[in-house]
C-alpha cells in the first residue's frame, strides 16, 4: 500500500566512470587523513536533534509505535463496515507509517555519520525489528479493500474523510485484477526467499568467487582486475594497459559465462511466472503497472534514442580525434581526452555556485536550498567511519529532508550535492503540499528533480566560464553523460527487452544467445557497421559484469530521467516562468497522481518525441560547442 523509504540514492549507474574526460587532482584525498567527526564545524553536518532532540524521545516514541501496531489490529476484518471506520483505520495506518519513517531515519542518521558507534548500530536493530512488526500486522489493509464490492467502495469515497485517500485507495484497486486467490497469492509470498537467489548467487559469484586474472601494467604494476579495479583501471591513460584490462577481465567473464548466463536465465523466468501469475500480457507490463507506466513509454525511449545514435556517434569522433587515434576501441571510452584539469570548488565557493544555478527556479526554490545549508540539512565532509556515498532521506515528513554527501573538493562533489539537493528541495515541497500518504513519489519522477539540478549547474558553469579548456572539461562530463546515462542506459534496458520476449516465446537464454544479442546491440550503439569504433567480440560478455539486469525493467528510468529533465532545464535557465511554474507544482504534487501524468504536467510527455527532440539539441549544441573549443585551443 505505502511502503516507507528510508533515502532516495543518487541514481547514477554503479559502472560509471569516476574519471569521465579528465580525472580532477582532487577527486581522492589518500594522502591526507580523513578526520574524526569531531573535528568537523557542527556546521559541515547534519542535525538528528531537529527529529528528536535526545535518544530519550526517540525512545519514547518508539514505544508509542509498538502499542499502535498492538492496536491497530482491531481494524482486522473492519475496513469494508462502513466510510468512517475505513477512514479511520487508514488515519492510524499512514499515521504508524509516518512515525515509523521519522524513527528509521534518526536511526539511519545516527549509524550512517559513524557505523563503528553502537548507539546508531542499535537503534538501527531495534526499529528494523519494529518494521518487521508494522509490516506483519498491517498486511491485511491490502486484500480487505480489494474484498470491498466495487459499488460499495465507491460509495464510501463519497465520504469526506475518505477523499484524501482516493489516490490511495486507486492504487490498490487498480491491481484487482492482477490479485489471486488467498491460496496463490500466499505461494507467491512464500517464493520470495526462491526468487532472490539468482541475485544472490550472482552477488557471491561476481564478488567472491571468480578467481579474476592479474594484469601487469606498463609501470610494471601488477593488479588483479576484479570488478572493483577493473572499474579503477579501464580509464588508463595508456592505451596498451587499458586493452590488457580489459582483456583480463573480459577473459575471466568468459570462462563463468555459462553460470552467469543460468542465473540471468533464472531471474528473468522468475519474472516471466510472475508475470503469468498475475494475467499480465508481458514481463515488461508486470514491471511497470504498479506505477502506472504504459509499455509504450519503454518502446519509444528505444526508438527515440536510436534515432540520436548519429550524436552518439559524433561524440565518439571527438574522441577518437582528442585521443589521436586511428580507429577507436570499446577499450577507449573511459580514458581521459584532455589534459588533466584541476577545477577546485570548495565548500564555501560550491554553496554560491549551488545557489546561483538554482536562481531560474525562483525564490522559494532557492530559499529552500539556502535553508539547507543554514540549518544543517547536509553532512558534507568525509569522516571515520562515516558510511561512503551519498543520499537524500524522504521518511522525515512534518520535519525536513537530510543529505548525506562526502565532499572532495571537486566537480564530481559539487554535481552530486546538487543532485541530492534536488531530491532535497522535492521532498520538502512535497510534504509542504501534500497529505503524508500523498506525498511519497516513484523513482521515475525522483530522479528527474535530481538531475534537472545537475542540468542548471551544467548551464550555470558554463556560463560562467571563460577558459576554454575547462570550458571543454564541463562540456565533456556533460558529453559522457550522455553516453553512460542515456545511451548506454538504454542500450541496456534493449538488452533486458530482448532476452525477456526471447523467454517469453519459449527460447532458452544460453550464454551463446545472450553473447550474440549483447554484441549485436554493442554493434548498433557504437556505429560498428558505420566505421565509428571497432568492439571486440570477447566484450560480448559484458552483460555479465552489470548488475541491474536482475532488477527487473529498473535501468531505464536512467534514460527517462535525464531526457526529461533536459528538455524541463532547458527551458527553466532560458526564463520560461511557465515551465518553471509547471515544473514546480510537479514536484508539489508528491505522489497525488501517477508519475506520467505529472511528468506530462511538469513539462516533459514521455509518451511523444517532444522531450527527446529538446534534449537531443541540447546535446547537439553541446556537440557544436565543443568541436567548437577543440579548434579553439588547437587540438
Amino acid at each position: 500500500m505505502y511502503a516507507v523509504k528510508l533515502m532516495k540514492i543518487c541514481l547514477i549507474p554503479t559502472v560509471l566512470a569516476v574519471c569521465i574526460i579528465a580525472a580532477s587532482a582532487k577527486t581522492m584525498k589518500d594522502a591526507k587523513k580523513t578526520p574524526a567527526r569531531t573535528e568537523i564545524n557542527p556546521m559541515h553536518t547534519w542535525n538528528p536533534g531537529d527529529l528528536y532532540s535526545h535518544l530519550k524521545a526517540w525512545k519514547k516514541d518508539l514505544d508509542i509505535l509498538s502499542t499502535e501496531i498492538g492496536r491497530f489490529k482491531q481494524c482486522d476484518g473492519k475496513l469494508g463496515t462502513n466510510p468512517t471506520k475505513l477512514a479511520t483505520c487508514l488515519d492510524d495506518y499512514y499515521g504508524m507509517q509516518k512515525r515509523y519513517g521519522r524513527l528509521s531515519t534518526y536511526a539511519a542518521l545516527l549509524n550512517d555519520q559513524d557505523t563503528s558507534d553502537n548507539t546508531g548500530q542499535d537503534l538501527r536493530g531495534r526499529i528494523d525489528k519494529i518494521g518487521t512488526s508494522l509490516s506483519a500486522a498491517t498486511a491485511f489493509v491490502r486484500p480487505q479493500i480489494l474484498a470491498i464490492p466495487a459499488n460499495k467502495l465507491s460509495n464510501f469515497l463519497k465520504n469526506k474523510r475518505l477523499q484524501t485517500y482516493r489516490m490511495a485507495i486507486d492504487k490498490i484497486i487498480r491491481m484487482k485484477d492482477h490479485v489471486q486467490s488467498m491460496e496463490i497469492e500466499r505461494l507467491i509470498a512464500k517464493s520470495g526467499d526462491l526468487a532472490n537467489i539468482p541475485h544472490s548467487v550472482y552477488q557471491a559469484l561476481i564478488s567472491l568467487n571468480i578467481p579474476y586474472k592479474t594484469a601487469t601494467l606498463s609501470n610494471g604494476q601488477k593488479v588483479v582486475i576484479n570488478p572493483a579495479m577493473f572499474t579503477r583501471y579501464r580509464a588508463y591513460p595508456d592505451r596498451t594497459d587499458r586493452t590488457n584490462v580489459f582483456e583480463a577481465f573480459f577473459s575471466t567473464l568468459k570462462q563463468y559465462q555459462e553460470t552467469a548466463a543460468s542465473l540471468l536465465a533464472g531471474a528473468v523466468y522468475r519474472d516471466r511466472l510472475y508475470a503469468d501469475a498475475r494475467a499480465y500480457q508481458s514481463d515488461l507490463q508486470a514491471a511497470l503497472f504498479q506505477d502506472a507506466v504504459p509499455t509504450s513509454i519503454y518502446t519509444n525511449m528505444i526508438d527515440q534514442v536510436r534515432k540520436g545514435l548519429p550524436l552518439l556517434w559524433r561524440y565518439m569522433e571527438i574522441r577518437k580525434r582528442l585521443m589521436n587515434l586511428s580507429k577507436l576501441g570499446y577499450q577507449d571510452l573511459y580514458a581521459p581526452i584532455i589534459p588533466t584539469i584541476d577545477m577546485e570548488f570548495d565548500w564555501q565557493n560550491a554553496k554560491t555556485i549551488l545557489l546561483a544555478s538554482v536562481e531560474p527556479m525562483g525564490d522559494v526554490y532557492q530559499n529552500i536550498i539556502r535553508t539547507a545549508f543554514e540549518k544543517r540539512w547536509i553532512d558534507v565532509y568525509p569522516t571515520r567511519a562515516k558510511r561512503p556515498g551519498a543520499y537524500c532521506t524522504d521518511s522525515t515528513f512534518g520535519a525536513h529532508p537530510y543529505v548525506l554527501i562526502n565532499y572532495n573538493d571537486d566537480y564530481d562533489s559539487l554535481s552530486t550535492a546538487t543532485h541530492e539537493l534536488g531530491h532535497a528541495a522535492h521532498s520538502y515541497l512535497s510534504s509542504q503540499e501534500q497529505a503524508f500518504h500523498n506525498a511519497a513519489y516513484s523513482i521515475f519522477v525522483a530522479e528527474v528533480a535530481s538531475t534537472t539540478n545537475e542540468h542548471l549547474l551544467r548551464l550555470h558553469l558554463n556560463s560562467q566560464e571563460t577558459d576554454p579548456r575547462k570550458r571543454l572539461y564541463l562540456l565533456g562530463q556533460y558529453l559522457e553523460r550522455w553516453r553512460q546515462t542515456v545511451f548506454r542506459q538504454c542500450q541496456f534496458a534493449e538488452f533486458e527487452l530482448g532476452i525477456h520476449e526471447m523467454a517469453q516465446q519459449g527460447e532458452t537464454l544460453t550464454a551463446e544467445k545472450l553473447n550474440q544479442t549483447y554484441l549485436g546491440l554493442l554493434h548498433t550503439y557504437y556505429g560498428v557497421k558505420q566505421g565509428i569504433m571497432e568492439v571486440d567480440p570477447s566484450y560480448a560478455v559484458e552483460w555479465i559484469y552489470i548488475p541491474h539486469f536482475y532488477y527487473n525493467f529498473y535501468v531505464f528510468q536512467y534514460t527517462t530521467s535525464f531526457i526529461a529533465s533536459s528538455a524541463i532545464a532547458k527551458k527553466i535557465y532560458a526564463g520560461d516562468k511557465s515551465a518553471r511554474d509547471a515544473y514546480l507544482d510537479m514536484l508539489k504534487a508528491g505522489g497525488s497522481e501517477y508519475p506520467v501524468e505529472l511528468l506530462r504536467k511538469g513539462g516533459a510527455d514521455m509518451t511523444s518525441s517532444q522531450p527527446y527532440d529538446l534534449a537531443f539539441e541540447s546535446l547537439e549544441a553541446a556537440l557544436d560547442e565543443a568541436e567548437s573549443l577543440i579548434k579553439q585551443i588547437g587540438r
